[in-house]
C-alpha cells in the first residue's frame, strides 16, 4: 500500500492522474458503501491504490465497508461530512479521486453537498481550478453532468460503469478483471477513468451521454432481466414436482453453456431447442402445458422471446414453414391474451 509522500492539504498533481501504474496514485473517497462501491473500494485498495473514506447513508454501513476495503480507510456517515474533525477534512482534501456509487437518484444531491465540502475545506476559487482533482460515479443511465455542482468546484467530472453483476460486497478482489467498463466525461476524467479501469484488470469502451440510458436498458437486459427470466423458468420446474434449491441445481449448467455458446458465436448461430429447428409440435405442447399449469408471466415471456427467437432462426434458413406455423400460433395466443 503506498502513502502519499505530500504534506498534509497538498494539491494532487495531474502527473499522479495521468501515470496510474507507477507508485503515486491518487488518494480516493468512496461514497456509497452498497455492494458496489465497496466491492470496487476493495478492488481499488488491492491494486494499490489508498482509500482514505468511505461514506455512507448509515454510519454503521460505511464502517462495515471501511473495514473491509482497507486497514487505515476510515467510515463516515454522509451527515458526518458536514461535520469533519481537521484531520478527516485533511484526509479528504487530498483525494484526488471521487468514486461516487451511490443509487442513481442520490447523486446529483451528493454532488452539490461534496461541493460545497470542498469549497469550505479549501475556500477560494483559485486553489480549487488549479487543483486537477476527477470525480466519476458509477451510474450507467447518467451523464457526467450530473457532477455539475463538483465542476464548478474544480473537479474534472465524468463516469465509469462496470458491466459487472455484483450480488455481494464481499466478492473476490478481482471481481472486475476482464470487465468492460463504460466511461464517458471531460477528457481529464476519461483518462483516470481508464487508468482505474487498467490497473483493475478491466476494459473500457467510450459511451456517448446521450446514449447512456439505452446503453444502460441493454445492460439490464443482459443481466437483470435474465436473472428473472431464470426466476420464470424455476417456477415453471417447481410446478414439475422439483424443488427451487434442485431446479437451480438443474438449470445452472444449462444457462452456463448458453453463456459459453454466446462468447463465441452470434446470437443467430447460437440459438438450439425448439425455436431453432422450427418443431411445430413441440411449440404447441409448450404453450399448452404453460396455460394448464396457469403461469402467465411464463406465457408471455414465452410468446415475446419466442417471436424473436423465430426471427433469428429465420435468419439461419431452418424450417421456414414451421417457423410460420409457429410464429401463427404465438400471434393467436398473444391476441388471446390482451384480450383478457
Amino acid at each position: 500500500m503506498v502513502k502519499n509522500a505530500g504534506k498534509s492539504g497538498t494539491k494532487p498533481s495531474r502527473a499522479r492522474l495521468r501515470s496510474p501504474r507507477r507508485d503515486r496514485k491518487p488518494l480516493v473517497a468512496v461514497i456509497g458503501a452498497g455492494r458496489l462501491g465497496t466491492a470496487l473500494g476493495q478492488a481499488l485498495n488491492h491494486a494499490g491504490y489508498r482509500v482514505e473514506i468511505v461514506a455512507a447513508r448509515r454510519r454503521t454501513s460505511a464502517q462495515r465497508a471501511a473495514k473491509l476495503t482497507g486497514r487505515t480507510t476510515a467510515g463516515l456517515s454522509v451527515q458526518q461530512l458536514n461535520r469533519l474533525s481537521r484531520s478527516q477534512s485533511v484526509r479528504l482534501s487530498r483525494c484526488a479521486l471521487i468514486l461516487i456509487s451511490t443509487p442513481d437518484d442520490a447523486i446529483a444531491s451528493v454532488a452539490e453537498q461534496l461541493a460545497l465540502l470542498f469549497n469550505s475545506i479549501e475556500g477560494g476559487a483559485g486553489r480549487r481550478a488549479s487543483s486537477h482533482r476527477v470525480a466519476l460515479h458509477t451510474s450507467g443511465a447518467l451523464s457526467a453532468d450530473v457532477l455539475s455542482p463538483l465542476r464548478r468546484a474544480g473537479f474534472a467530472i465524468g463516469s465509469l460503469h462496470p458491466l459487472v453483476s455484483i450480488s455481494d460486497a464481499r466478492t473476490a478482489l478481482d471481481a472486475f478483471r476482464n470487465a468492460f467498463f463504460a466511461i464517458e466525461g471531460e477528457r481529464l476524467a476519461a483518462r483516470a477513468a481508464k487508468a482505474v479501469v487498467r490497473d483493475l484488470g478491466g476494459q473500457s469502451f467510450s459511451i456517448s451521454p446521450a446514449a447512456k440510458a439505452l446503453y444502460h436498458a441493454a445492460a439490464v437486459t443482459t443481466s437483470g432481466h435474465v436473472v428473472a427470466l431464470f426466476d420464470i423458468a424455476l417456477e415453471m420446474l417447481v410446478n414439475c414436482g422439483l424443488s427451487r434449491r434442485r431446479s437451480r441445481q438443474i438449470l445452472r449448467p444449462l444457462l452456463e453453456s448458453t453463456a459459453r455458446n454466446l462468447s463465441t458465436k452470434d446470437p443467430r448461430l447460437a440459438l438450439t431447442g425448439t425455436f431453432a429447428r422450427g418443431d411445430v409440435s413441440t411449440a404447441r405442447r409448450h404453450l399448452a402445458a404453460i396455460k394448464s399449469h396457469k403461469l402467465p408471466d411464463a406465457l408471455a415471456a414465452y410468446i415475446l422471446l419466442g417471436q424473436r427467437s423465430l426471427r433469428l432462426a429465420g435468419r439461419r434458413g431452418a424450417n421456414r414453414d414451421g417457423l410460420a406455423e409457429i410464429g401463427e400460433m404465438l400471434s393467436a395466443k398473444a391476441s388471446s391474451s390482451s384480450r383478457r
